[in-house]
């Protein structure tokens, strides 16, 4: 009997000890993922575009913003890799 309550009293100091750590909030993960580059884009090849930020080249796309009006300027783009395609979320 003294054993199930003392395995009891662990188990509940253990539930009980997380409970005051605060998790990281799904927002804060994602603007530490977000990337900054400024270039030029350069050129469309299928649904994806080629962004030029100094000698890089990036493979870019946008679920939100049209990038052909973009085509050929000089831009600051911000956005989150998937895979190797840059999403772009904001255009200065």
């Amino acid at each position: 009997m003294k054993k199930i309550a003392i395995f009891g009293l662990l188990g509940l100091g253990l539930v009980m000890g997380g409970c005051g750590q605060a998790a990281p909030t799904t927002e804060t993960k994602m603007t530490e993922n977000v990337v900054e580059k400024t270039g030029e884009l350069k050129t469309k090849v299928g649904d994806e575009y080629v962004f030029q930020s100094g000698g890089e080249l990036i493979n870019v796309t946008s679920n939100k913003i049209d990038l052909d009006a973009y085509m050929g300027k000089k831009i600051t783009i911000s956005g989150m890799y998937s895979g190797s395609t840059l999403y772009i979320d904001e255009i200065r």
